[in-house]
């Protein structure tokens, strides 16, 4: 939370300057896979591959992100049946001579954990997505923490601020995403006006 994922170093609370205060040297350059809104928490996938990102956002491969969010009153029977099925919200995409774009999102997998609380997993990644559906449904989301990309999941331990490398089971799946999106073209990407998070 608060950390602005960009790579950019002239930028204030970048990414990279969190990581290395974590203790975090990176031999290469790293790039974020995915982002997140500043205000919000969670995980943060790191790579040095600069195919990673688009691969994970083509179509045929495209990586669901599960979140834990938190609003501020009790959700309704209907809008946990909105959410999984589509919410209508405005957002602009990233290309050339961008246009908004209102319509609904994409059905998505929601789980109650509490009145307030639920479990989200989406693919799509629209900009402030599940803030905005929320806001569309009349409520405003309190916490919003990412847990889990594709198969990487954040360990229960960690705090923010903390990394960790990836285990040979995540290789094995980053280089199984990597080769099942060769030859696919590039997504079209939401743009991204926003601020974005930290690492865990």
């Amino acid at each position: 939370r608060g950390i602005t994922c960009t790579t950019d170093r002239r930028i204030r609370g970048n990414i990279v300057d969190a990581l290395q205060g974590a203790g975090y040297r990176p031999r290469h350059r790293v790039y974020p896979v995915g982002r997140l809104d500043k205000d919000s928490s969670g995980l943060i996938v790191m790579t040095s591959d600069g195919r990673l990102p688009n691969a994970s956002l083509r179509f045929r491969t495209k990586q669901a992100k599960l979140y834990h969010v938190t609003v501020d009153r009790p959700l309704t029977p209907f809008a946990l049946e909105k959410l999984q099925t589509g919410v209508v919200i405005t957002t602009v995409a990233q290309r050339a001579n961008p246009k908004p774009l209102t319509a609904p999102t994409q059905p998505c997998h929601v789980v109650a954990l509490s009145p307030t609380r639920v479990e989200m997993t989406l693919k799509e990644g629209r900009n402030r997505q599940i803030r905005k559906m929320m806001a569309a449904l009349g409520y405003t989301v309190l916490t919003l923490h990412r847990v889990q990309f594709g198969q990487v999941r954040l360990e229960e331990d960690m705090q923010p601020g903390d990394w960790k490398s990836f285990t040979p089971s995540e290789m094995d799946y980053v280089q199984t995403l990597l080769s099942s999106s060769e030859g696919e073209p590039e997504p079209a990407t939401e743009r991204s006006n926003r601020d974005d998070g930290p690492p865990r």
